[in-house]
């Protein structure tokens, strides 16, 4: 009996420890672990028991994945879900702060530590100058939960958009709504602030876009242009458009154009080379060491798309 209830309190405590200390990018070792149930009390165990464990909790429903360190690679809500339920609480008006805060709570204990420490650096401060950014905000909501087509015009922009929002995501005190237009599934994204008016119509969209879809769109944008993590970068751009403006404005934050290019802060990864592939010859990388990481990784795709017998043809 007491083995039992000694089982039960280590594979609870496991499910807690997995959650909150590990991710993708933080892994665990078996002694990271030992010492983690140490610290709740748990008398430390072998590497058979925890395999067993981990077994366990695969049974479960669990998904614990090795490489470098365990980590679990599966849990009931995303960061870009947790961000954007927070979002949703912040924008609603005369919600109690306790309960606000209880309920913050809650949803972090979803996510990890570090995953945590990430969307607090990403509190929203209410600073701008606009009164009626939060009223903008509140109706690109309303849009969202009730899949109503919206009516946006944009800065810069002389006529407006009929579009259905998606998504409201925030990255370094910028807010980035991601949409569609009307009888496409293509995924567009444009930062909140250069909306200058939306006003949601009575009328819903039948198309149904996966929220995979649209979360595989998010995790790909907002690891190559809103990363927190970034660097200034200059860029020429080989023939200027009103409608290449309007898009790198779109994928980049805090663009800045110049007489023959722009400057962008962006976070240097795959991910980013994959995007600026679609810009084709339009924009070029200034700094030479970044251009040759970016011809590295196109030759790399290149190689990866040969198929390996034809180096051994003889022609």
């Amino acid at each position: 009996m007491y083995n039992g209830i000694m089982n039960k309190q280590r594979i609870v405590a496991l499910i807690s420890i997995m959650r909150k200390y590990s991710d993708m990018d933080h892994k665990l070792k078996i002694s990271d672990i030992s010492a983690l149930l140490e610290k709740q009390g748990i008398s430390s165990c072998d590497r058979k028991t925890l395999y067993n464990d981990f077994k366990t909790l695969s049974d479960l429903g669990y998904e614990i994945e090795y490489e470098d360190g365990y980590y679990l690679s599966e849990a009931p809500f995303s960061v870009s879900e947790v961000k954007i339920i927070i979002d949703s609480l912040d924008s609603l008006k005369n919600l109690d702060q306790s309960f606000l805060d209880r309920l913050k709570q809650k949803l972090y204990s979803f996510i990890s530590l570090y995953e945590e420490k990430d969307l607090t650096k990403l509190e929203y401060h209410h600073d701008h100058k606009d009164v009626h950014f939060i009223n903008r905000l509140e109706d690109a909501l309303s849009a969202i939960r009730s899949n109503r087509i919206a009516e946006i015009k944009r800065a810069k922009k002389s006529k407006s958009e009929q579009i259905v929002p998606l998504f409201l995501y925030r990255e370094n005190d910028y807010y980035y709504l991601y949409y569609h237009y009307l009888n496409s599934e293509k995924i567009y994204h444009v930062r909140f602030d250069n909306i200058l008016s939306i006003k949601v119509s009575d009328q819903s969209d039948s198309l149904q876009v996966p929220l995979e879809k649209v979360l595989a769109h998010i995790a790909e944008s907002s690891s190559s242009f809103h990363s927190s993590e970034s660097m200034l970068l200059r860029f020429e751009i080989a023939e200027d458009s009103e409608y290449l403006r309007t898009r790198l404005k779109d994928d980049f934050s805090d663009i800045v154009f110049t007489k023959t290019g722009f400057t962008a802060r962006v976070s240097i990864s795959d991910a980013f080379f994959a995007r600026l592939t679609s810009y084709g010859d339009q924009i070029k990388i200034s700094d030479p060491k970044i251009a040759e990481r970016y011809i590295a990784y196109l030759n790399k795709i290149i190689t990866r798309n040969i198929p390996e017998n034809r180096s051994n043809r003889s022609d």
